[in-house]
């Protein structure tokens, strides 16, 4: 069985090459072919960086959609379709949009993929694909590892992304993370995050933290940073705010190679900070708000 994983764009114009600081490497797609069992052929196809063949056979297209790629995902799909080759997608926008992905895709993943992926393959090598997969708790991604073989020979930015923890346990009304995450996070194994980073520096010493809030966990933060301190490599990562209340975090964090953290500051008015259950950003707040 053949398997096309597609990474769509957010559209670009005619001609025009994509926007360049927008080209990372997909880490979903590569995390999708670290849970796709032997056996079965991968082909990726990066819509950002070089065109879709339509016309080379393949049993099943599946992509990773996001809000501000649904319309261009939903393009391909119809293009796939039109040949008579199924589509599944998964994502944020699929999993809290359902109902609309459905008309565009013969399956759709629901939440988080590790339990049902495999489980998705396997019924549609028996003709019995469902419309809808759907995991019944959060998995277990202590020892979860992406494939980037499937990454080689794309041009992508000279950073690698790396996926410490998912979700969030703060309960910011407006988050599509905590919608889809209800106010958890998991996280991998420390052993398994020095290994991927260890593995990683003979091609770049400098990574994104792709994590929603790395520090979500005060004390596994500082264990992680601890661990990271030797390897003498840079990183970036989004956070909240709470960091600055923990001068060891701080520390912690510089020894370890931060060079820049992303920070949401969606309002200064505390009013408005405290509807959207943000307290932690006001002056209210504080380490255990």
């Amino acid at each position: 069985m053949k398997v096309t994983l597609i990474y769509p764009c957010m559209g670009r114009r005619p001609g025009k090459r994509y926007v360049r600081s927008w080209q990372m490497e997909p880490l979903p797609c590569a995390h999708l072919a670290g849970l796709t069992p032997p056996g079965i052929e991968l082909v990726f196809y990066d819509d950002r960086m070089e065109e879709i063949p339509y016309d080379e056979p393949t049993d099943l297209v599946a992509m990773t959609v996001e809000t501000y790629t649904a319309k261009r995902a939903y393009q391909i799909a119809t293009e796939y379709r039109r040949r008579g080759v199924p589509v599944v997608m998964g994502g944020f926008h699929p999993s809290l949009v359902t109902a609309e992905v459905l008309e565009y895709a013969e399956a759709v993943v629901v939440g988080e993929a590790e339990e049902v992926w495999p489980q998705l393959l396997a019924d549609f090598q028996r003709g019995e694909m469902k419309r809808i997969y759907r995991a019944k708790e959060r998995p277990d991604i202590s020892d979860t590892m992406p494939d980037r073989s499937i990454l080689a020979g794309k041009d992508y930015l000279p950073f690698a992304l790396i996926e410490a923890g998912r979700g969030c346990p703060f309960k910011c009304e407006f988050c599509s993370i905590m919608t889809c995450f209800h106010q958890t996070q998991t996280r991998r194994s420390i052993d398994t995050i020095i290994k991927e980073v260890e593995g990683l520096m003979a091609t770049t010493k400098l990574f994104f933290f792709v994590d929603d809030n790395l520090i979500a966990n005060l004390d596994w933060s500082k264990e992680l940073f601890a661990r990271l301190r030797p390897l003498g490599i840079r990183w970036v990562a989004q956070a909240t705010i709470n960091m600055t209340y923990d001068d060891d975090m701080l520390r912690l964090m510089k020894e370890s190679g931060c060079i820049g953290v992303l920070v949401g500051f969606e309002s200064l008015n505390e009013e408005n900070l405290l509807k959207m259950n943000k307290g932690f950003n006001t002056k209210r707040g504080g380490p255990e708000a």
